[in-house]
């Protein structure tokens, strides 16, 4: 075999800079070893390589009342090059994830539109990705592999025999400018956690990069250039490679452990786009994603017709494939023309409507799957009122990966509901106990089957299931890996770790894909003979229009109840975490950007109250998707002794929390302090006909007291009233410290002032209202105000007022 080395030391490679991305690049040709060197090659051959396609075939644009041909634009530039330097010198090569995934015009003809176009434009050789694996070992290897025309390659899936499975092949050979190219390719060896583990049973997946370096050895004699195209590659294009080395086990090894008679790196499955190099020098490139970008290799043959090294690598666009002249092109257009308009009938039948967007996090897309959604979750519901027959513990659940994009308002076209159920699952119920489904949310927290940390960490260390509205759980991440999930309730009462739980969903999901290995445990379980789109779109049609569910239902909870005391100070426990906080971003708050025609409208929460039955025992205020809740009973309370469940209602979102909680009844009743001063006595309090909530904490050399208040609050949002009962904001009181300390301070002394961040504010000191040595503030802040009418009813006028802010008290 002869296989050569590049890029000789002290060489150096300049940089480009496409859209803030620094792309290294070599301006000249690179001798290889010795057995190859030349001064100059005589030939090239270019090597355009792509990855993650997911049958991004091309689409009606409505703006433009025209199609959008995407594949044919994609390979607008393979086809330019062939014309220019030959056939015989390009060759073209797929990093996986051809099909799968796919937009709705290829995926309603089960991705044929794509293998067509593939087929079409002529591959040298297309490695398997996981989504080719989607429908299952037996649809890619009785379906797939033999209606396309190129290799379909893998080197590290095997059969019960220790094979790769008749169809695949390891590896191809190709000549091209005079030099024989082998290219070996190999899958992420997270296969097995990203499909449905039936669909691949009998199957191993190997190591990719030792099964790569392995295969080398097998490769036939005369093999001048060794190429490794991997479905796997670096998290994040815009750092360093050494940061994603650093950041990535999988991506380390093949940075790090590939033979060094790979002369070049093809990677995909990350959808990014860089250009790197190895620390011996050997390019690894990927080109982003969805027929996006090609990345072109450039590399140099000499007189001898022996490779000598790589003479450019660069990111190629899209050209414009209307201006081409290839009949090829042409082709791929005429399929790109024939699949819309299939896609166009089939999709444009309204099976629903939506009163507002419903969405997945971010922008509504898939790539953003550590948080809960409004469209998880209703894919969840549905997955409980279509498969529960009525069980109200019957559990639905939705892996975050499995729904790819929103709705937006307005009417929901069969298209649109295929879009975010595109893989076609089987729907399946299982039976676990309710331990075996806290393992399930433990599970969330990405690990292998035996509870382990891979050696090669996730791409996505945390995924948040979406699960139906009847289930809600608390988690605390600080704790320890499987025992995070805090408490666990199915309509509003703890679960039981004993008895057997219905649930329903995918068989992804439910033969334990995504790492949720619990669920493969589970017993009965039985295949319901629908799939997941029929499913979806009969609920959809049969139920009243849609609207974004904003409740979560799982919360973070920091600090445990333990006992209240009657007429006790409060104890106080946190919801929520603040953005960036842990592996996952944990507000009260769905993370949904601020705009976007399939993004739900932000739902910020303002406030929690909490209550024991129909007394009400705290709450508190809401604060960036955090809340610190302040919990108590009263005096006098009319509650028994005994265990309790709080039940912690946030809003607006209406989510609600179930925590454990002990009331302690006081043998004697406590009479409050004479004058009583609800303003600095910490507790829950019934004063003049009134509820407060206050709790007080050290400052400075004293102390100071938030106040609280139950009360009505009144909004006005477009000419409309919304009104609701919350805890509200009343007072913050220092209490008393020496006067010289607040000398500088304008809370401190009579005046008015604007603060830093443009309120106006004012002062009163020692007047009959404030008292001597106090002094009362009050901020300018626009208010909602209720005007009687002669017919008993109100108008709501919004206005500017003084609203009374806090007091200070000098010793």
């Amino acid at each position: 075999m002869k296989l050569s080395r590049r890029l000789t030391a002290g060489m150096a490679a300049p940089a480009m800079v496409l859209g803030g991305l620094t792309l290294g690049t070599v301006a000249a040709p690179v001798v290889a070893n010795a057995a190859t060197m030349c001064e100059a090659p005589d030939d090239t051959v270019s090597i355009f390589s792509y990855n993650d396609f997911h049958g991004r075939v091309g689409q009606y644009d409505e703006r433009s009342d025209a199609n959008v041909y995407t594949a044919a634009d994609l390979f607008t530039p393979v086809e330019d090059e062939r014309a220019t330097i030959g056939a015989d010198h390009v060759a073209l090569i797929s990093n996986g994830d051809d099909i799968g995934g796919s937009t709705f015009v290829s995926m309603i003809q089960d991705d044929i539109p794509t293998l067509d176009i593939l087929n079409a434009i002529g591959l040298d050789s297309a490695t398997t990705g996981n989504h080719e694996f989607d429908k299952g070992a037996a649809d890619l290897l009785d379906r797939v592999v033999p209606y396309v025309s190129h290799p379909m390659i893998v080197a590290n899936v095997k059969d019960a025999s220790g094979d790769i499975p008749d169809g695949l092949t390891a590896y191809t050979t190709f000549d091209k400018g005079g030099i024989t190219i082998a290219v070996i390719g190999a899958v992420t060896g997270a296969l097995p956690s990203l499909v449905s583990p039936a669909g691949i049973e009998g199957l191993t997946v190997e190591n990719p990069v030792e099964a790569i370096n392995e295969t080398i050895a097998d490769l036939p004699a005369g093999v001048d250039f060794v190429i490794a195209s991997l479905h796997e590659g670096a998290p994040n294009g815009d750092a360093t490679i050494e940061e994603n080395i650093a950041a990535s086990g999988a991506f380390a090894n093949i940075a790090e452990a590939l033979s060094a008679d790979v002369d070049l790196i093809l990677n995909g499955h990350t959808h990014q786009l860089y250009d790197w190099e190895t620390a011996n020098g050997t390019p690894i490139v990927q080109a982003g994603q969805y027929a996006e970008h090609l990345m072109k290799i450039e590399i140099g043959v000499n007189a001898a017709d022996e490779y000598c090294g790589f003479t450019d690598i660069s990111v190629v666009d899209p050209g414009d494939s209307s201006a081409s002249t290839s009949p090829v092109i042409q082709e791929i257009r005429d399929i790109t023309d024939e699949a819309i308009e299939v896609a166009a009938v089939e999709g444009s039948v309204g099976v629903g409507f939506a009163n507002e967007a419903v969405s997945t996090p971010g922008s509504g897309g898939s790539g953003t799957r550590n948080v809960e959604s409004p469209m998880s979750n209703l894919v969840a519901e549905m997955f409980f009122e279509q498969l529960g027959a009525g069980d109200p513990e019957f559990i639905g659940v939705q892996n975050p990966g499995g729904t790819r994009t929103s709705f937006d308002r307005g009417i929901i076209t069969y298209e649109e509901a295929a879009l975010v159920l595109p893989f076609a699952n089987s729907l399946m119920t299982t039976q676990v106990t309710g331990e075996q489904f806290k393992k399930v949310l433990e599970q969330q927290w990405q690990r292998d089957a035996n509870g382990e940390e891979y050696e090669e960490s996730p791409s996505r260390p945390f995924l948040a299931l979406g699960l139906s509205s009847n289930v809600t759980y608390t988690m605390d991440e600080s704790r320890a890996w499987g025992d995070r999930i805090t408490s666990i309730s199915i309509n509003g009462e703890p679960i039981d770790m004993a008895k057997l739980y219905t649930v329903g969903s995918g068989s992804f999901l439910i033969a334990g894909g995504d790492n949720f290995h619990e669920f493969a445990n589970g017993v009965n379980t039985a295949d319901t003979g629908r799939v997941d789109l029929e499913a979806w779109v009969e609920w959809i049609g049969a139920g009243d229009a849609l609207s974004p569910d904003y409740s979560k239902r799982g919360v973070s909870v920091m600090g445990e109840i333990g006992t209240l005391t009657e007429g006790a100070a409060p104890v106080e426990i946190t919801l929520g975490q603040p953005l960036e906080g842990g592996m996952q971003t944990d507000t009260l708050d769905m993370l949904l950007d601020a705009e976007g025609e399939r993004v739900s409208p932000q739902l910020p929460n303002t406030n929690v109250s909490a209550w024991i039955g129909d007394e009400l025992v705290g709450g508190g205020a809401v604060t960036d998707g955090v809340a610190t809740v302040n919990l108590a009973v009263a005096q006098g309370t009319d509650l028994a002794a005994g265990e309790h469940i709080v039940t912690l209602v946030v809003e607006p979102s209406g989510t609600e929390i179930y925590l454990p909680a002990t009331v302690a009844l006081t043998a004697d009743p406590v009479e409050p302090e004479e004058p009583f001063d609800v303003y600095t006595t910490p507790g829950l309090h019934h004063h003049n006909g009134r509820q407060w909530m206050t709790a007080c904490e050290p400052y400075s050399q004293t102390e100071r007291c938030w106040t609280l208040i139950w009360a009505t609050q009144v909004d006005l949002v477009n000419g409309e009233v919304f009104k609701r009962n919350a805890w509200t904001f009343n007072n913050l009181t220092y209490l008393p410290m020496a006067r010289s300390a607040w000398a500088n301070n304008p809370l401190g002394y009579t005046g008015q002032w604007t603060a830093t961040d443009g309120r106006m504010w004012r002062t009163e000191c020692d007047t009959a209202s404030t008292g001597k040595n106090g002094c009362r503030s009050y901020v300018q802040a626009r208010v909602v105000s209720s005007i009687a009418r002669a017919d008993g009813g109100y108008n709501y006028v919004p206005e500017t007022k003084w609203v009374f802010n806090n007091i200070v008290r000098f010793s």
